[in-house]
């Protein structure tokens, strides 16, 4: 290796260290705001089996399998995501609600990360910085302008719902890429991992569910189409799509289905793509930009090590936009719209694989065509660094822009305001006659303090709100209520 090539490998390993700890820092007011969310709503209405059995000293599992059981036969079908939302923190005490964050955050960092890792090191023949430069900017951008953070980071219900199972639905992928691309795979190593996360996002939301069994029915055609490791494949898929089924065909989906209309499946099929479209028209902004510019260098090295000639490059592009539309569908079928700001969030997310999938094939598609290309001019020298002038540029500008409106600056504003500690100050203040056998019939004062991250709803003036009945019987009490305000 000579003076320039080692001087290039220490300016690429500062740089992805540097983009790295820019992330980690965006983190921190995410995080210490966490600290102030508390439970709402489904919360205790998911959480009363399993807070009542911590608090007679009685089997959480056992508590777990009647919220999941109950709710299979009455209302949803979606086993894993029901059992996780009745662990609801808040069981555990009020204060503990902040761990909410850190799981949700944990999953989708993890998930993207170890996708990305598999994807670009391990079968594209990059290095760690090329893992860095790809996962993080995604990571950046989907964090900072994800719809809804309130829903997706910092409501247990919510977000375990949704983001929790798209990370789990990232991992999935990603064991069925190791165990078809990866040579001399660990059969063992792969499948077990493998099985848990499809029957835990088989038993999911219907978007991750939907896409995973899409997913792995593409990787179990090409494990045909190759003979290889088409039995580990087979029950890869069985793992996921035997789960769904059993999601799909519980009794107590149709109790919920007859309280919306639905939209006969062909209809749901092309609203789902009309919404894909109008999704990607509206998302994309300059950070994205940038995004995909910064992506650039590390995909043509890669495509550089790669033999294969990526034929018909709008067809895949077609291909994947399908596959992204396909989520949309389960939400327009059942009720006839695109879904809550949760589910799609995770949506969302998803967009940034289908531009990095997109813009890899097209750049291995022009890397081919131009060395078929004699008369291309060669890069110079200069190219380079004014294409990393332009990139810093492009940064200050998104920096200044489009900074105060991104999630973390959110994060901060409520911090430095006192709103959040406010709010947490406001509900902590009834945990004195929540928690009084004496107090049967508690009114408490309307909440004044709503911070725009971590507000979901209050319960109501009327007791026989579902809201305040379901809170009543988490804390076992004859009614719950706000004070009917004077005036």
């Amino acid at each position: 290796m000579n003076l320039d090539e080692q001087g290039r490998k220490r300016l690429r390993s500062g740089g992805a260290l540097l983009l790295l700890l820019a992330f980690l820092l965006l983190l921190i007011p995410v995080l210490a705001l966490s600290r102030y969310a508390r439970g709402s709503a489904d919360d205790y209405c998911f959480g009363i089996y399993t807070y009542h059995a911590l608090q007679n000293g009685e089997s959480l599992l056992a508590a777990v399998w009647r919220t999941v059981s109950g709710y299979y036969q009455s209302w949803q079908g979606s086993f894993a995501a029901v059992g996780m939302m009745s662990l609801t923190p808040c069981i555990w005490g009020e204060t503990a609600y902040g761990i909410t964050a850190v799981v949700m955050l944990a999953s989708l960092i993890a998930g993207t990360v170890k996708l990305t890792d598999t994807l670009v090191r391990r079968l594209a023949g990059g290095d760690w910085r090329d893992v860095i430069y790809i996962a993080v900017p995604m990571l950046i951008c989907a964090t900072q302008f994800m719809p809804s953070p309130l829903n997706s980071v910092y409501w247990w219900n919510g977000s375990v719902y949704y983001t929790f199972f798209y990370g789990l639905s990232l991992f999935y992928a990603e064991r069925f890429a190791a165990l078809l691309f990866l040579p001399r795979s660990n059969r063992a190593a792969i499948l077990v991992p493998g099985l848990l996360c499809g029957i835990l996002v088989g038993g999911s939301n219907y978007v991750s569910a939907l896409l995973s069994a899409l997913l792995g029915g593409l990787f179990w055609l090409y494990a045909m189409w190759k003979k290889r490791a088409r039995w580990s494949a087979f029950l890869l898929l069985c793992g996921e799509v035997i789960p769904f089924f059993i999601s799909m065909a519980a009794p107590g989906n149709q109790v919920r289905q007859d309280t919306v209309a639905s939209t006969p499946p062909v209809q749901a099929i092309w609203e789902a793509i009309g919404q894909a479209a109008a999704d990607l028209m509206e998302w994309p902004n300059w950070p994205i930009l940038l995004m995909l510019l910064a992506w650039l260098p590390p995909l043509w090295r890669l495509c550089g090590k790669s033999g294969f000639s990526f034929p018909l490059p709008g067809l895949f592009a077609a291909a994947v936009f399908l596959l992204f539309a396909a989520q949309n569908t389960p939400h327009f079928y059942a009720a006839s719209n695109a879904g809550p700001l949760r589910l799609r969030d995770i949506v969302y997310f998803s967009s940034y694989w289908l531009y990095l999938l997109c813009e890899w094939y097209c750049v291995g598609w022009l890397r081919r065509f131009l060395r078929q290309t004699p008369a291309f001019p060669k890069p110079r020298p200069w190219m380079g660094r004014t294409a990393a002038a332009a990139l810093v540029l492009l940064a200050g500008f998104c920096l200044f822009s489009y900074g105060p409106t991104g999630f973390t600056a959110g994060c901060l504003r409520e911090l430095n305001s006192g709103v959040a500690a406010a709010y947490a100050q406001e509900r902590d203040a009834r945990l004195a006659d929540l928690t009084d056998p004496a107090v049967s019939d508690p009114v408490f004062p309307a909440i004044r303090s709503r911070p725009i991250l971590l507000y979901q709803q209050d319960i109501t003036t009327d007791p026989s709100d579902w809201k305040n009945h379901v809170m009543a019987m988490y804390w076992e009490k004859d009614s719950v209520s706000i004070a009917v305000a004077n005036g």
